[in-house]
């Protein structure tokens, strides 16, 4: 069997290449995560509060399922892809790096890990709630119940926290790019 060596700055090549693709998928799944999230703060919500309630609800629930699924791919994405872009990044380090790096990443994956904490209360504990009450409106509904309108209210709280964080993880990655 022939095993041909690729030149050292071929291999440097690749490993630059292979970095930029998982940046691009980074991005993407920036853009799914927090391009979600925008949406349905900006546009989705305020375009189903000026719906009728009984249209209105449903609808919002049913917003709330596809949020969720996209925001759940795009956490994933970024996972993966995290995980990847350190890899590459450490492995094409020869020198020690200095202490900017560990700390922007570490006070980057905390912010991640508490949006994906907040992500998971939304989907875990007040979405089956949501989804219960909602399946439970009498079909003549006319204004909003209270119980709904709770956990809507703490579901919304989650989701604009999770807005408020998610540009500093996208500035504090933008940092480690740049060292």
């Amino acid at each position: 069997m022939l095993i041909t060596r690729l030149p050292p700055h071929s291999h440097s090549r690749i490993m630059t290449s292979w970095f930029t693709f998982s940046l691009f998928l980074h991005l993407v799944g920036i853009a799914l995560w927090l391009g979600g999230i925008t949406f349905f703060l900006v546009v989705f919500g305020p375009a189903v509060h000026d719906l009728d309630p009984r249209i209105g609800m449903r609808t919002l629930n049913q917003g709330r399922i596809s949020l969720e699924a996209i925001s759940w791919a795009g956490i994933a994405l970024l996972l993966i892809t995290g995980i990847i872009n350190w890899v590459l990044r450490t492995q094409a380090m020869s020198a020690p790096q200095e202490n900017f790096y560990p700390i922007v990443l570490g006070v980057k994956l905390f912010l991640f890990v508490a949006m994906g904490v907040h992500h998971g209360l939304q989907v875990f504990k007040y979405a089956p709630k949501i989804a219960s009450l909602t399946t439970q409106l009498p079909a003549g509904a006319d204004s909003w119940p209270e119980p709904l309108l709770t956990y809507w209210r703490k579901w919304f709280l989650l989701l604009k926290i999770n807005a408020a964080i998610g540009p500093i993880v996208v500035l504090l990655g933008l940092a480690l790019v740049k060292t």
